[in-house]
């Protein structure tokens, strides 16, 4: 399969690279014959421009279509594809819980801004607000702990579509529909939590929000402002990111008169209402203030936090770091390099691997385009991605996906720019992206789906629910699922999948779902397996959740061992 779709993107890079290539012949000469002999006659033959329309009914009927296989693709096997549940999408959901619960995160923090995580590096709020809410009404579980990632990524794709057909026509829409429903980042960033996957969505809405106000009524404008306000709580970069857009958007739109002062002082107004409390968290932290405490929010001072080392400004050596981070940058986006293994599919990448020609080519369409939508905003979204990946440190696929719908964006109008030129070209770029798309489906759930849950601690929930009902007093926990000593993702996994009380967590009660135990604390103990632990234990009334490699530590003829994936449940005979 590997060696195919090595062959297949060599074959279709060339094609698109063809394409883009004759189409941009074409257009210089349809330039030069337009303005060099204008009066002559004649000139040099070319094709002429077209434009991309079909029938209403029909456009529409395609639409559904693509809707229909783009949200099915994306809830097909929801909750069970990946296998496992990642250890930050297990953190945000069980302080979503605790949020349903309590109105505070695991550690009993009442209402907070931004959220402790780790510890030594935080975690945004917003993904745990949106998941109490379906915990509130339909328990914790691994549907439950990403439906809002799947819905906004759906209503990020239809935010993506409007933007593009209000500033450039339903042609130029219906290909960005048919991109997003099967480009591959989006695809699969749908399918499992991840705090600061959000980000691009709720930026995506207020980028289309902000269009309407911009070309429309002014209190889209004000709507839009809403969304940015909402990204501060979706990934820290936002602190640098956000405000310098929206400043860069408010100075262009205003020199442009398609603003005014009191428009851009009333959106800054309600930006700042609903950004407030994370932008002075960020302040809090970074002159090492109390934490403030108020009765609807809690900003907190994170006394071991090292986020700021991941941030250019705070190198030691900037000028040295900004060159890693150009090539971090372009290995993310332009070369589409292999990220970790839940961000991309190998030989698929987040845009397909061979799609970049055509963002060239979206660059001559933007710029002769006339239209009287604000597609300037396509040049501020991509270029915030940029800004984000030159002033993080060693970005990855999830840590710029500021960037990706501004991608999308120009690949979307090189398409649309080559179809123009050449309408012939349409048939062969559906050809190669229906041929992909359906690779990228059938890898992901076969090949891709058995690799995956692995990377996700497969059979680590299984176990412990196996160690749950030979209802001992202890629970001796493996501290090895990630690695070496991580006892830290062991324990977030153990609250996940035990749907663990928050206030059981914090010592406040020995009670969890309605039963009496020992106190969490001396319940779980969170080990790395070896003999001397089995030996000290054995004389307690104990279950262990272990790795498979460590069952020859245990006696086969005192212990029942039960494997699930990777791990194994351990209870006495």
């Amino acid at each position: 399969m590997e060696n195919t779709l090595s062959i297949l993107n060599n074959i279709f890079f060339w094609v698109i690279f063809a394409t883009v290539a004759l189409a941009l012949i074409n257009y210089a000469v349809r330039k030069y014959n337009a303005r060099i002999l204008p009066n002559k006659g004649g000139g040099l033959k070319c094709f002429s421009l077209s434009e991309f329309s079909m029938n209403d009914k029909i456009y529409y009927l395609i639409i559904a279509a693509v809707v229909i296989i783009g949200i099915g693709i994306r809830v097909w096997q929801f909750g069970s594809v990946p296998g496992g549940f990642n250890q930050d999408g297990a953190m945000a959901a069980v302080d979503g819980k605790a949020i349903a619960d309590y109105g505070t995160d695991r550690f009993g923090t009442w209402l907070p801004a931004h959220l402790y995580a780790w510890g030594y590096g935080q975690m945004s709020s917003l993904l745990s607000y949106l998941i109490a809410i379906f915990v509130k009404f339909f328990g914790l579980n691994p549907i439950t702990a990403r439906l809002p990632q799947l819905i906004m990524s759906i209503a990020g794709g239809v935010f993506f579509y409007l933007f593009i057909r209000d500033i450039f026509g339903k042609g130029a829409g219906l290909i960005a529909a048919v991109f997003v429903a099967i480009n591959p980042w989006h695809f699969i960033q749908s399918r499992w939590a991840l705090d600061c996957n959000l980000l691009p969505h709720f930026f995506m809405g207020g980028l289309y929000f902000l269009n309407k106000g911009l070309t429309k009524r002014r209190r889209y404008t004000f709507i839009s402002m809403i969304f940015f306000g909402l990204c501060m709580y979706c990934y820290g970069i936002t602190i640098y990111t956000i405000p310098v857009f929206l400043l860069a958007v408010c100075i262009y739109y205003l020199i442009k008169k398609r603003i005014n002062w009191k428009d851009a002082l009333i959106s800054a107004g309600v930006y700042l209402i609903i950004a407030w409390p994370f932008l002075l968290t960020m302040f809090i932290n970074f002159m090492k203030w109390d934490t403030i405490k108020l009765p609807f929010v809690t900003m907190q001072y994170f006394s071991g936090s090292v986020r700021s080392n991941d941030i250019l400004l705070f190198s030691d050596e900037p000028f040295k770091q900004l060159i890693l981070n150009v090539k971090s940058l372009m290995n993310t986006t332009l070369y589409q390099k292999k990220d970790l293994p839940w961000n991309d599919i190998v030989g698929f990448g987040t845009m397909f691997l061979c799609s970049m020609p055509f963002v060239f080519a979206g660059f001559v369409e933007l710029f002769r385009n006339k239209t009287d939508g604000a597609k300037g905003l396509v040049l501020f979204a991509l270029l915030t991605g940029v800004w984000a990946g030159l002033l993080t440190n060693g970005v990855n696929v999830n840590r710029i996906n500021i960037v990706y719908y501004g991608l999308m964006m120009f690949i979307v109008l090189g398409v649309y720019f080559t179809i123009k030129e050449i309408k012939y070209t349409k048939w062969s770029t559906l050809c190669v992206y229906a041929i992909l798309g359906i690779m990228l489906v059938s890898t992901y759930f076969t090949t891709y789906a058995d690799s995956i849950k692995y990377q996700f601690y497969y059979g680590f929930g299984d176990a412990l629910s196996a160690a749950e009902q030979a209802d001992t007093e202890k629970i001796y926990v493996t501290a090895d699922a990630q690695g070496k000593g991580y006892s830290q993702v062991s324990e977030i996994l153990t609250l996940f999948y035990d749907e663990t009380d928050a206030e059981y967590f914090q010592g406040k009660k020995n009670d969890d779902h309605g039963k009496d135990l020992l106190p969490y604390r001396q319940r779980f103990a969170y080990v790395s397996m070896s003999s001397d632990v089995v030996a000290r234990s054995q004389n307690e009334d104990a279950a262990y959740v272990i790795l498979k490699s460590d069952v020859n530590y245990f006696d086969s003829t005192k212990y029942n061992i039960i494997q699930f994936g990777n791990f194994c449940a351990v209870v006495p005979r």
